[in-house]
This record gives C-alpha cells, structure tokens and sequence, in this order.
C-alpha cells in the first residue's frame, strides 16, 4: 500500500493562519523645514483672504559728494539749498496660499470592523503624514531658489564653505538669531568627519541631543546656527542634494488650513470616506538672508 506524505502542502487546509495585531508601519522623515519660514504674517491675514501684502522699507542711498555739499552750500557755506528725493521707499511683496492639496481614501465598514490592527486610526494617520510630508517638500523647494551659493553638487562641504556662508549672512545684516542649517544624511556623514564638529572643546552642544525645544533631526549648534539633519533635502545620493543656510526672516509662509480633516459613512457603498486638506504659500521674502549649500 503507498504511503501519502503528509507534509505542509497536504495539510495546508489544516494549519491556521494567524494575523498579527502588529504591523511593519512605514517610517517618518524629519519634517523641519515650515519651522523655519517666518509665520509672522499669518496673524495679518482677515476673513477670507488669501493673501497677504507686505511692504518693504528699502534703504536710503548713500549721499553723492553733491548732494552733501547741498547740505551747507556748493562752498560748504551755511544755508545752501537741500535737494528732495521723490519718496520711493516701499516695494511690496504678495504672500499668497495658492496651494491646495488633499489625501483621500475609502474604507469598507466591514474592512474596518473585522481589522484587528486598528486600520481606520493607521490610514488616517498616513494620510496626515503625506499632507505633511507634502506641505515640507514644497518649503524645501526654496532652498535653492537662493542667489548666493558656495560649493559644488555631490561634493562634501568644507569648514571654509561654511563660514563664507556665514559672511553672506553677516554683509547682508542678518540677525544674528534663529540661523539654521539643513543638510541630507550624505552631508551629515561627511560634516561629522571634521574635527571641531564633533569634538566637545569646540563645540559643547555636541552629544547634548536632548534637544532643549529643538526640533528632530536636531544635531548640534555651530558658528551661531542651529544644525539639522533632514531626509527631505531636495536632491540624490549621486547628484548632491540642496543644502542651505538661512535665517528665518529669508522665507515667509501663509499657512491657512495646516490640516483639515472630513469624514463621513457612505451608506451606497457601504464605505467610510476620508479625507484630509490643507492651503498654503511660500515665498522668499529676503534673498540674501539665505545660501544654498551644494554638497552630499
């Protein structure tokens, strides 16, 4: 009489198949970039508009050797005539929300009630995070929208790029406060590689990572800047990706709805639909309060 194995494959109506309560969630990049657009102008912003204008005072131009003669005469004598320049001090800048972005799916009831992973509080929580994921793209995008640069794509920064960035800032009478770097994982790897940047007597933020209202991705504080690791730097291993240093009043942003979520039970199909929005703008407000870092 032949004998019949009885093996997994005979006996696979037999074994049970068990789902996990666990799942293998996908993992979050550091989502920084917003923290550091000026959100200043959002307060201006009334009813239902979507925009905001701001003005610019531009400088007084230095007096030519005539016009200060004006002052006290062609001679240098008492009295002489002054000279009147039209006023133009104001420029005006249009901060607009013209962005609008949602994320939407549809979960059958049953789908739902029988899930044993608590799958409408994970996919609604996925779909905040492209929102976010999303609005921070669209800030990162600035960076190299800055007309000053130091450095070359897909080449490590050097200690030197970094502190002619820093003059940049300093020509341009930046404030000295709320400075930050962002820089890819690559640049990260090449930067901490330097010595008086990771060596505590040049640095005592260094190893401090408990962050003190920093936020992720925080790294340490050089040369008067806050340093940021960011997965959500623009640009590729290969290429080089867009580093930048700037200070917060270089970027300007009119954020209106951060996150507007909707929900409701579609009785047609039996179905719970989900949906989350958000409106918003970015501009560059100040150039040369900026430099885009080409590096790793």
């Amino acid at each position: 009489m032949a004998i019949t194995d009885t093996d997994t494959t005979n006996l696979s109506n037999t074994i049970p198949q068990i789902y996990s309560h666990l799942t293998a969630d996908y993992r979050e990049s550091n989502l920084i970039f917003t923290n550091f657009f000026d959100r200043r102008w959002e307060s201006d912003r009334k009813d239902s508009a979507d925009r905001v204008l701001i003005h610019g005072i531009n400088r007084f131009q230095d007096e030519d050797s005539s016009q200060a003669n004006a002052m006290t005469g062609a001679a240098g004598v008492s009295g002489g005539a002054v000279s009147f320049d039209e006023a133009r001090l104001l420029s005006r800048i249009s901060l607009i929300a013209d962005t609008h972005i949602f994320q939407a799916f549809e979960l059958e009831y049953e789908a739902d009630l029988f899930s044993n992973i608590g799958l409408m509080e994970k996919l609604t929580k996925a779909a905040g995070y492209a929102i976010a994921h999303r609005i921070d793209d669209d800030a990162a995008g600035f960076v190299d929208n800055f007309s000053q640069s130091v450095g070359s794509l897909a080449v490590p920064l050097t200690d030197p790029d970094l502190r002619r960035a820093v003059q940049y800032l300093e020509d341009a009478f930046a404030p000295s406060d709320n400075r930050f770097f962002v820089f890819s994982p690559a640049e990260q790897m090449n930067l901490f590689s330097v010595e008086r940047y990771i060596n505590r007597q040049y640095n005592d933020s260094i190893g401090n990572l408990s962050k003190n209202g920093k936020y992720p991705g925080f790294q340490a504080t050089i040369y008067g800047m806050d340093w940021y690791m960011s997965q959500n730097v623009e640009g590729t291993n290969a290429a080089g990706h867009d580093n930048g240093i700037w200070q917060k009043e270089a970027l300007a942003s009119l954020i209106v709805e951060e996150m507007r979520t909707a929900e409701h039970y579609e009785i047609s199909t039996d179905t719970t639909r989900y949906a989350a929005h958000a409106i918003y703008g970015f501009i560059e407000i100040r150039d040369d309060h900026g430099v885009f870092m080409n590096g790793m």
